[in-house]
């Protein structure tokens, strides 16, 4: 769909931080899919899956990212989606899918609920 897509991964303190930009269909989502492949051996602290760049998307797109939360679930390993435009923020209320993920506003913030989560009380 569009030549400029990129998908990055740098690891920073332990934290796998993957950078989507550009507009993803079907073709594109693949590079994302690979990039959110957990490395076999030690696992990170996490994932952050920054869309702060991503000015389009399609279901595909939406999928890929469902997959790599049931992987990341299945590893316990935290994955946080960040900075979603407005754009994807609807396509996740229109899908019911904001629950099945964990979001924050900014890749900080992100980076910041894999360091120190939330622990909720117990209940008894």
């Amino acid at each position: 769909m569009n030549d400029e897509v990129q998908v990055t991964v740098a690891v920073a303190d332990g934290i796998r931080i993957v950078r989507a930009v550009g507009e993803f269909d079907a073709d594109e989502a693949d590079a994302l899919a690979r990039a959110l492949t957990l490395p076999a051996g030690d696992a990170p602290a996490g994932t952050v899956v920054d869309l702060a760049g991503v000015d389009f998307a399609d279901s595909s797109f939406l999928h890929t990212l469902f997959t790599a939360q049931q992987h990341h679930e299945q590893a316990a390993v935290p994955l946080v989606l960040a900075g979603l435009t407005p754009f994807l923020q609807r396509m996740l209320e229109l899908t019911d899918l904001t629950r099945a993920f964990t979001i924050a506003s900014t890749l900080p913030a992100a980076t910041d609920l894999i360091r120190k989560p939330v622990r909720l009380p117990r209940q008894r």
